[in-house]
């Protein structure tokens, strides 16, 4: 086995410090700038390599103490093993990089909070009576029995079921639980009949191949007001930040604005901007998230089932000011193209991909400047980063 000897000289967006071999960036998982580490070549592109970590030589100041025995194995912690502090610092880095062709830009704030025990949902993998999360750019389960940045009682229900789930082929649990420890389980297992009583006794509703079972959604207390989440509907993660969240984004909106809400959700943003606007017409593509946000009955909140990235310009309500929140890959082209043509006095942009809100807002910079610039660590030891930009016309 060829091995390499090398400096980490930076950290990229998707959680891999950054070597050079001959010139060649090399992204090498688990390192962080300031290691020197000994690795193989794990994949060869044209361009760029990836590393496998075989020794860490010298020890960065930004490495600090592991708060999970998993990081190193488990592909879900990508930032575990680096100071809270110097997360913050890179993450910060990271978006600077990303707007770095943006005259002018600036970051406002940074907001954190705990750093562990904050996500009340989550996604794992099971198989042979074991949950687990995948290991870093592999199918294979790393099987665990505790997760620091996961709710403690909601892992507590994932190790009670754990036994129920003996599928040999691996499956998917998704489990969310509010604050009152009202929970819903989602999978692809099948239980036998006992199997799914016993289950009830743990969650609120199940949703399995045999049908759902139990409530079908659960409330969530915000600062603003309670919204709803279910087995297929999209919900934040941090607990801790949920109530900042929606401050941050309704002390964005102008007062007495008609406000035009694209990737709206089941309503989580809608709630804290209802404060501020005068109206709100609120589209979203899933269904279930749209008869969720119904359900937070906001009276001055219309929501509607649209896939705005194809159909953008079927909209006609009045509006001077636009709220957006699209997933990872960003907003569509059309949806970009309608904002330039027509010109809203305020856009606010929250997203949890500053690659693709980078892109974005440099495809209507010609026509609005950025007033304020904020980062919310959402993601504690994962390279994840949200961040919330609120902009004026030119």
């Amino acid at each position: 086995m060829h091995t390499h000897t090398l400096d980490i000289i930076d950290t990229a967006y998707e959680g891999y410090g950054v070597g050079r071999i001959s010139g060649k960036a090399v992204f090498v998982p688990f390192t962080v700038e300031g290691d020197n580490v000994t690795i193989t070549i794990a994949e060869e592109k044209k361009k760029y390599s990836f590393g496998k970590l075989l020794k860490i030589n010298k020890y960065s100041h930004h490495r600090g103490e592991k708060y999970c025995r998993y990081i190193g194995e488990c592909g879900g912690c990508l930032f575990g093993h680096i100071k809270y502090d110097s997360q913050l610092e890179i993450k910060e880095q990271i978006v600077k990089n990303a707007f770095r062709k943006l005259k002018n830009f600036k970051i406002d704030s940074i907001l954190s909070k705990e750093p562990l025990n904050y996500r009340f949902r989550i996604n794992m993998k099971v198989k042979n009576g074991e949950a687990g999360f995948l290991r870093h750019k592999s199918h294979d389960i790393v099987p665990v029995e505790e997760c620091p940045v996961m709710k403690p009682s909601l892992m507590n229900k994932i190790n009670t079921i754990k036994g129920y789930t003996d599928k040999s082929e691996q499956g998917n649990i998704y489990v969310i639980e509010n604050e009152e420890n009202k929970a819903l389980l989602k999978t692809d297992c099948n239980f036998s009949d006992s199997t799914r009583e016993k289950l009830l006794n743990i969650f609120d509703g199940i949703s399995t191949p045999a049908g759902t079972e139990g409530v079908k959604n659960i409330s969530v207390k915000s600062a603003f007001g309670t919204f709803y989440t279910g087995f297929d509907g999209f919900s934040q993660s941090n607990r801790f930040l949920l109530g900042d969240f929606q401050k941050i984004v309704a002390d964005m909106i102008p007062d007495g604005s008609r406000l035009l809400e694209l990737y709206a959700g089941s309503g989580f943003l809608t709630l804290a901007a209802a404060e501020k606007a005068k109206q709100i017409k609120a589209y979203e593509i899933a269904e279930e998230s749209v008869k969720l946000a119904k359900k937070a009955d906001i009276p001055n909140a219309h929501f509607q089932r649209e896939d705005v990235d194809k159909n953008i310009f079927r909209i006609s309500a009045p509006f001077d000011t636009i709220l957006t929140n699209p997933g990872r890959k960003g907003m569509g082209k059309n949806v970009t193209e309608f904002i330039k043509r027509k010109k809203p006095e305020s856009f606010i942009y929250v997203s949890c991909n500053p690659m693709t809100m980078s892109r974005d807002i440099h495809r209507i910079a010609e026509h609005y400047n950025i007033d304020k610039f904020i980062i919310l660590d959402m993601f504690p030891g994962t390279y994840h980063i949200e961040c919330i930009a609120k902009m004026s016309k030119k």
